[in-house]
């Protein structure tokens, strides 16, 4: 799914002139995405409540592999952005109902660490797509730039398959009275949507300016890929975090988001030398760190983990629509990032807020 999402935006030049647009139409095909699954999350927050979770990720899997491939025959940008929206639907209920998925396969600092892995998956196949993608270009001339993540779904569909009839991803006897019960007033779960939206507005900001950064620097290279793997790095990371050195999710999120916070506000402050470098590398990594944790967060403080989680993602991903458009605006009306950055600064610092109310809370 991180492929098919990321992999398109490694070879732009490839869309602007098969459809003969503009860098501000690519920039939709991500909001393409991003729409749908923040539309999805309410009828996937009812779903998992009424089966099982395997069963639901052999459909969607199916299903958004299937729109996979049917992307990269387009004859029209208009049918690109539609299908991809399309595509979009499927892929969210997949994202939501597997953070689900691992919330009842595990509890714990075992269930932060699962899902930091199960982010880090996300992003890892988004670095593979910015490496693979230019050569596809060039080897099939553009076939396969969002099908080959149908030959990557294989292996997930048949495992899920010889899986299907495991009643460990089946709701809990409370679920369905709790899902009637609305996540929006439950404290938790308000204070951990506002820690994601802090860390993936953080991520999808650092993601869509880090390659234009570089270039201001004089650096040029596949540096999605590197800043995708760094996330990959932070969200397997931070999940781990809770279980080797036995640091609670409040505090992983409190902790990393300090660390953000202080990164991007060192960014604004324009250092000079190896600052410039290496500190965008190290913001990417405190970002990622918390994302294991505040799903675990989210999903461990209500029998209805599908309805809570769904809740969080879509707040997240409502934001993200909106977070890069409003840093983009401030970097051409400013000439640089520091305006940015400094935004970036106060969503961290109210994440900082919120994991310590979380701790009070629980």
């Amino acid at each position: 799914m991180g492929y098919v999402m990321f992999g398109y935006a490694g070879v732009p030049d490839f869309y602007l002139n098969q459809y003969d647009i503009s860098y501000a139409s690519f920039g939709l095909m991500l909001s393409a995405t991003l729409l749908p699954f923040v539309l999805v999350q309410w009828p996937a927050s009812r779903l998992v409540e009424r089966t099982t979770t395997t069963r639901l990720l052999i459909t969607a899997t199916v299903v958004q592999a299937g729109l996979a491939v049917t992307v990269d025959f387009a004859p029209t940008f208009p049918t690109v952005l539609g299908l991809r929206f399309l595509w979009g639907i499927a892929a969210g209920l997949v994202l939501s109902v597997g953070a689900t998925h691992v919330a009842r396969l595990y509890s714990g600092d075992a269930a932060s660490r699962q899902q930091g892995v199960y982010g880090g998956m996300l992003t890892l196949g988004g670095a593979f797509g910015f490496l693979i993608t230019p050569w596809l270009v060039t080897a099939t001339n553009g076939i396969g730039i969002h099908a080959l993540g149908t030959l990557i779904a294989i292996p997930a569909v048949g495992t899920l398959y010889l899986n299907r009839a495991d009643r460990l991803t089946a709701p809990s006897e409370t679920a369905s009275d709790a899902a009637g019960a609305s996540v929006l007033t439950n404290p938790v779960v308000v204070l951990a949507s506002l820690c994601y939206v802090a860390a993936i507005g953080s991520y999808l900001t650092l993601s869509a300016f880090i390659t234009s950064y570089f270039e201001d620097l004089g650096i040029l290279g596949p540096l999605n890929a590197l800043v995708l793997g760094v996330a990959t790095l932070g969200r397997a990371a931070g999940g781990s975090a809770v279980v080797g050195f036995r640091i609670t999710d409040p505090k992983i999120i409190a902790g990393a988001s300090t660390v953000a916070a202080l990164g991007f506000g060192t960014l604004a402050a324009a250092p000079s030398g190896q600052f410039r470098v290496g500190l965008p590398l190290l913001t990417m990594l405190a970002v990622s760190l918390p994302f294991g944790a505040i799903y675990n967060v989210a999903a461990d403080t209500t029998a209805a983990e599908g309805s809570a989680l769904a809740m969080v993602i879509a707040v997240g991903n409502l934001v993200a629509l909106v977070l890069p458009v409003v840093t983009g605006s401030i970097r051409d009306a400013t000439g640089g990032y520091e305006g940015a950055f400094m935004l970036l600064v106060g969503l961290n610092v109210l994440a900082i807020g919120a994991a310590v109310l979380i701790t009070r809370t629980r």
